[in-house]
């Protein structure tokens, strides 16, 4: 059975907990696939591929069959945003792995927000902004994050004395969103 870019992003996912982004490499991949380096080369020319390939594979794993988009937009952008910081902390430096990559399925995860955000009134270009608003929100929301909590519930000793995310995370998430929320309902005005 052949080797596939599927199987390569599965194995990197894998060792993410246990080395982190830095200390991630296809020859560390490759070990423990049981292959030599060279094979992966054939899938995945560098690093880059592979985390577009990772991130891709961590929106797959997470992905629950296609559901329309229900409730008001406000509701079901909230409602995805969670879910994406919860996809994202299911890994050590997830949202590192996340943010910067390229997508590499066909089908676009965004496409429902996108028909919902227009049906409630807002023109094409806006309701793309409004998504990478709040896409660029929860990824450096959760880069900031795992950086303060590299493993969850232990928080990095240099934050010790800062304030930097103490208290609920989970609350300060959410008044962040609702923030970049209530400036997208300006736009419907």
């Amino acid at each position: 059975m052949g080797l596939s870019r599927q199987d390569i992003a599965r194995a990197g996912l894998k060792l993410l907990n246990d080395v982190g982004l830095n200390g991630l490499t296809l020859r560390l991949i490759a070990e423990e696939l049981g292959v030599k380096a060279p094979a992966l080369y054939w899938h995945m020319k560098n690093k880059q591929e592979l985390l577009d390939e990772m991130a891709t594979q961590m929106v797959r794993d997470a992905a629950s069959p296609e559901q329309p988009q229900t409730g008001d937009w406000a509701e079901s952008l909230t409602r995805n945003a969670k879910q994406a910081r919860a996809m994202m902390l299911r890994y050590r430096d997830g949202a590192k792995v996340f943010s910067g990559t390229y997508y590499t399925d066909e089908t676009l995860p965004h496409e429902g927000g996108l028909r919902q955000l227009t049906d409630a009134g807002f023109p094409a270009a806006r309701a793309q902004r409004v998504l990478m608003t709040v896409y660029s929100y929860v990824v450096g929301f959760t880069i900031e994050e795992q950086a303060v909590y590299p493993v969850p519930g232990e928080r990095d000793e240099r934050y010790a004395d800062t304030g930097v995310l103490s208290g609920n995370v989970d609350e300060a998430f959410a008044a962040g969103l609702e923030l970049v929320l209530a400036g997208a309902r300006t736009w419907l005005s």
